[in-house]
């Protein structure tokens, strides 16, 4: 492939817009094309199809060129940054950049404008990786889909009508369109698992604490959140192990002391691996069409001649788990609560059942647990820790469900936790698919999401890739297998149309 061949400006989304960060950094490296021509590809992809897809919410092209220029003089010198400069990205709104608003959705944060960068644009910004612009999310970050009164509804490439998911939607739908080659988002319900799932794209959730959230959200200074992490989407496995390495490590005063060092994967075949496979539960029963994917999966790598467990689950009470998960999760999100909203759970709460264990109920409850109620959810979780620590004794991987259904079709009716999903042709609550967000999140341990689908409908299904915690190079090893198998990802339809006629 000649510079030539891939410098193009125009609207019709050349092949090149879809590369993979490690094949376009490879064209930087060789010469064959330059960072500025990356940042003309993904913003040609945004002229094409932002009014439908509304993902790149804030961008600054212009800063972006100028960025990319030098990034290509610091190569003319032959003094690259690292094997992302001149990479063009995108970031989840959440996160801080210098001079641009941080509203997390919410339009009584419009004027928030970040003082300084957060850690994670700090790092990219080192490696020389260029900021296209922010990615949409959902009000207070608390939704599977991504919209809101500032910056309106984000749509999924594959099918506008339907979600791309949240609350790192945008950040999914961005890099599944070709406007920027990878994004940067954070997890603490699923919300880097289910916009890849959603839209066909990668995701890993990395091991809590391993990339630092210094800046992300508003009025958060702090480095560490419980529960919640960041990590890379991109469009390829092998993408993903880059970021990581870009992004992870000790931040501020922590890095005086120590330095990070992953534990490594020996695997070099699928064939090594011990693979636990668990296509649905009893506790949130997957669709058909996820389910049977996973299950084909699961069969076709006994093929491949990996040992295979069927429906393997560690030896705790996943009912308990999600209860403790629930509680925690809205006690940790509670700081984004004004005094109004705070005492309006604290009321809400006061009046619940005591045996009321439904999600609508124990989202006000986690709103306001007392300190020691919270020492005794550590105690439970400490022990759920455990069990997935002997279980990962057993396997290497645990492949599951990322979400209940493949992409459903925009709601933005009342609150999630009062809508419906419809699951082999039976209803079931939107925020019962926390379970699969949990079941793993609860206690930190790595998920990477990879494309296996799509599934009967023509939708995207992606697989969960759980391993123990801080085994996060061995959940990107087994997608990189994955992908070299042909579990990759393929551009949306229409992009696709438009590449048969570059």
């Amino acid at each position: 492939m000649t510079r030539q061949d891939i410098a193009s400006t125009d609207t019709r989304p050349p092949k090149a817009r879809f590369l993979p960060v490690w094949e376009a950094a490879a064209l930087l490296a060789k010469g064959d094309t330059s960072a500025q021509d990356l940042v003309n590809w993904c913003e040609a992809a945004y002229a094409a199809s932002h009014r439908e897809i509304n993902a790149l919410i804030l961008a600054d092209f212009s800063a972006a060129r100028a960025a990319a220029e030098a990034s290509d003089q610091r190569r003319r010198r032959g003094e690259p940054l690292g094997l992302l400069d001149g990479i063009p990205y995108s970031i989840k709104e959440s996160f801080d950049v210098a001079g641009w608003p941080t509203t997390c959705g919410n339009p009584a944060q419009r004027h928030n404008i970040a003082i300084s960068d957060s850690a994670v644009v700090e790092r990219l910004r080192a490696a020389g990786a260029v900021l296209l612009g922010k990615t949409n999310v959902p009000i207070g970050l608390r939704d599977w889909q991504s919209y809101n009164a500032i910056y309106g509804t984000t749509r999924n490439p594959r099918d506008p009508g339907r979600t791309p998911g949240g609350s790192s939607g945008g950040s999914a739908a961005a890099v599944c369109a070709g406007m920027s080659f990878f994004d940067v988002g954070s997890d603490i319900g699923s919300s880097l698992r289910n916009p890849a799932h959603y839209c066909g794209v990668f995701s890993h959730k990395s091991s809590h604490g391993l990339v630092p959230l210094r800046g992300h959200g508003i009025g958060h200074g702090y480095g560490e959140q419980e529960i919640n992490v960041a990590g890379p989407l991109a469009r390829s496995a092998h993408d993903l192990e880059l970021l990581l390495r870009a992004l992870a490590g000790p931040d501020g005063i922590e890095a005086q002391a120590y330095r990070l060092t992953l534990p490594p994967c020996d695997k070099r075949t699928l064939a090594d691996f011990r693979v636990a496979v668990l296509p649905s539960h009893p506790l949130c029963e997957a669709d058909g069409e996820v389910s049977d994917e996973i299950e084909k999966l699961g069969r076709w790598l006994e093929g491949q001649g990996a040992q295979v467990r069927w429906n393997a689950r560690p030896d705790f009470d996943a009912s308990a788990l999600w209860h403790t998960y629930v509680l925690m999760l809205r006690a940790t999100t509670s700081i984004h609560m004004d005094d109004a909203g705070f005492d309006a759970a604290l009321a809400r709460a006061a009046g619940a059942a005591p045996d009321d264990h439904s999600y609508a109920t124990l989202q006000f409850t986690g709103a306001g647990i007392r300190h020691r109620q919270w020492l005794q959810l550590q105690q439970a979780r400490a022990t759920f820790a455990q069990a997935w620590q002997r279980f990962f004794g057993e396997v290497d991987v645990l492949l599951c469900p990322a979400a209940a259904t493949t992409a459903f079709v925009l709601d933005e009716a009342g609150e999630p936790w009062q809508r419906m999903l419809q699951v082999n042709g039976r209803a079931q609550p939107l925020t019962s698919q926390l379970f699969w967000a949990g079941h793993s999140g609860l206690c930190g341990l790595p998920s990477t999401v990879a494309p296996i689908g799509p599934g009967r409908s023509g939708l995207p299904v992606g697989v969960q890739i759980v391993a123990g915690k801080f085994e996060d190079l061995t959940t990107l090893r087994f997608a990189q297998l994955l992908e070299a198998a042909g579990f990759a990802f393929r551009p949306p339809p229409a992009s696709a149309q438009s590449q048969s006629q570059s």
